[in-house]
C-alpha cells in the first residue's frame, strides 16, 4: 500500500512538473542570471530558466551573456520569431537535457526576419542534448565557435534547413551522434535552404557520420564547408574515399578553394579517423620552391 501510495505521489509530481514547463523570455540584454523581477530586466517570471523550460532569446536583437555554470534547460531557442544572441564566454556553461523535452538548441528559427546568433568564446561550453539547429523555418542562423570554444552534440548537425546558416569553427565543436546535414533535415532531401561552413586555423569539426548516398545528400547544392590553416574535419573510421567524393564534388574545399587542389585527406593525421586538412608543402619543398623562384629572377635580371 505505501509503495502504490509512494508512485502515486511520484506521478503527480512529475505531471506537475510538465505543467510548469514554460517558454521563459529574456527581456531586454544583459547577464544570463539576471530577472526582471530582481533586476529589471533578465528572464521574465517565473524567471531563470531550469530543466522543464525553453530558454528564448528574441528580444528584438538582444545580446545575453553567460559567463557561469548555468541550470539545465529543456531547449534553447535564439532568434525564435524575432532576432537574439546567445554568447557563452569564459567559465559559462550550458546544457540542453532530453530528460524533459527534445533537447535542442535552435539558432534562428521561425521567422524570416529573424537572426539567432549562438557564440562561444574562449572557456565557454554549450552541451546539445540532441539535435542543433541553424536556419530553421526561413530565418538566419549564425553559429561561431571561436578559439578554446566547445560545443558537444548528441545528435543530428541540421544547418541551413529553410533559410541561411553560417557557421565558423576556430574552436571544436564534437558531434556523438547522428549525422552531417547541411541544406537538409534528414540527410537526404533538400530543404530549401543552404549552409556554409568554415573550418578556421585551430578549428575541428569532429563528425559522427556523414552520408554515402547517391548524391551525397549530407551537403546540398548550395551548401559547402571550407577549410584553412590548421583546421580539420575528423570522422571515425574510414571515409577517405567518401570525403574524397565530396570534395570531387566541390562541396568540400580548401583555403577557399572547392575540390581536393588544396586538401590532404587521409587515416595518418589522426589515426583511428578520416582527417580532412589543408595540404601544407614540406620544409625541402618549400625550400625548392624559393630556390626555383630565386633563380628565375637571377635569369631575368641577367
Amino acid at each position: 500500500m505505501k509503495r502504490a501510495s509512494l508512485m502515486s505521489l511520484v506521478a503527480v509530481l512529475l505531471m506537475a512538473g510538465q505543467l510548469t514547463a514554460a517558454d521563459i523570455r529574456y527581456q531586454t540584454s544583459g547577464d544570463w542570471f539576471a530577472t526582471v523581477a530582481v533586476d529589471g530586466f533578465g528572464w521574465q517570471a517565473p524567471g531563470l530558466p531550469g530543466v522543464n523550460d525553453n530558454a528564448r532569446f528574441n528580444w528584438g536583437g538582444n545580446t545575453v551573456t553567460l559567463a557561469g555554470a548555468a541550470p539545465d534547460v529543456r531547449s534553447l531557442q535564439i532568434g525564435v520569431d524575432e532576432s537574439g544572441t546567445l554568447e557563452v564566454n569564459n567559465g559559462g556553461v550550458i546544457s540542453t537535457t532530453t530528460s524533459t523535452g527534445n533537447g535542442d538548441v535552435l539558432a534562428g528559427n521561425n521567422n524570416a526576419n529573424a537572426t539567432g546568433t549562438l557564440t562561444v568564446n574562449t572557456g565557454g561550453i554549450v552541451n546539445v542534448g540532441r539535435i542543433l539547429w541553424a536556419a530553421n523555418n526561413n530565418s538566419t542562423g549564425f553559429i561561431n565557435i571561436n578559439s578554446g570554444g566547445v560545443v558537444n552534440v548528441a545528435s543530428h548537425l541540421w544547418w541551413g534547413v529553410t533559410g541561411t546558416a553560417t557557421v565558423n569553427i576556430s574552436g571544436t565543436l564534437q558531434q556523438n551522434g547522428g549525422i552531417l546535414g547541411l541544406g537538409t533535415s534528414n540527410a537526404s532531401t533538400a530543404s530549401g535552404g543552404s549552409a556554409t561552413v568554415s573550418i578556421l586555423d585551430g578549428g575541428l569539426m569532429a563528425l559522427n557520420n556523414i552520408s554515402g548516398n547517391p548524391g551525397l545528400p549530407s551537403i546540398q547544392a548550395g551548401s559547402s564547408i571550407d577549410i584553412s590553416g590548421s583546421g580539420q574535419l575528423t570522422l571515425p573510421g574510414d571515409f577517405v574515399g567518401l570525403l574524397t567524393d565530396y570534395a570531387n564534388a566541390n562541396k568540400i574545399g580548401g583555403n577557399g578553394v572547392p575540390g581536393m587542389s588544396n586538401l590532404t585527406i587521409d587515416l595518418t593525421k589522426n589515426p583511428g579517423f578520416t582527417t580532412a586538412y589543408v595540404a601544407i608543402p614540406e620544409p625541402a619543398a618549400l625550400l625548392l620552391l624559393g630556390l626555383s623562384l630565386g633563380g628565375i629572377l637571377i635569369s631575368k635580371r641577367r
